[in-house]
């Protein structure tokens, strides 16, 4: 045996410690649940809820609907992005078992590589280690909900700066900054999307039939 593959070989036992057997319980699911019941009914009461707190507090009249709207959304983008990491701890993370710590940083980098196209499609599965990287899929996908989970506060943070940018400076001083950065945000939730949706789909390829649905 070299040395080169003695230290893969190694490497890979490092892996299958953290990997082996962690499997989904339905991270997609409750995913789901958040983006369809609790962030709508908890963004829409929170926003209601700051603009009503911040007319009484600040004695805003009715022409400066921007700041009290804007206040209520920022109260909505912290109780999102609050509320986010509670979910992704309580609901979330115990759809992930057994626990383990995440694997992918015992390999070196083309290693990481190849387990990455396979998972995200680049590449077929290969039946070498084929256990082990369906519980990195797993923790990769877990990383992936809890950016979902967090996505919406930081979209309501700049909602909030792009109404007020646009009620200061009119709509030319909300074109040259806000809508760059707007299309920055879509473009990389767009792409975490993506990739939550590959790691199911390399799941599901590779499932047995005792393999539970996530």
């Amino acid at each position: 045996m070299t040395g080169s593959d003695s230290g893969a070989n190694d490497r890979w036992a490092k892996v299958e410690m953290s990997a082996n057997g962690v499997t989904d319980y339905g991270i997609a699911k409750a995913v789901r649940t958040y983006y369809v019941v609790y962030l709508p009914v908890g963004a829409v009461l929170l926003i209601a809820a700051g603009a009503f707190l911040s007319v009484l507090v600040f004695g805003l009249r009715p022409d400066d609907w921007p700041s009290y709207l804007g206040f209520g959304i920022s109260i909505a983008a912290v109780g999102a992005l609050v509320g986010g990491l509670i979910y992704a701890r309580k609901r979330v993370n115990p759809l992930v078992r057994p626990k383990g710590q995440g694997a992918l940083i015992w390999l070196d980098r083309s290693e990481r590589k190849g387990v990455r196209d396979q998972i995200f499609g680049k590449v077929p599965p290969v039946s070498d280690h084929l256990s082990t990287v369906r519980g990195i899929a797993v923790q990769i996908r877990q990383g992936l909900a809890l950016q979902l989970l967090m996505a919406p506060g930081y979209v309501l943070l700049c909602v909030n700066q792009m109404l007020l940018a646009t009620s200061r400076t009119g709509f030319l001083g909300f074109l040259w900054f806000w809508i760059p950065l707007a299309a920055l945000f879509l473009t990389v939730f767009i792409m975490v999307v993506w990739q939550f949706r590959r790691t199911g789909r390399f799941l599901a390829q590779t499932s047995t039939p005792e393999s539970p649905r996530g």
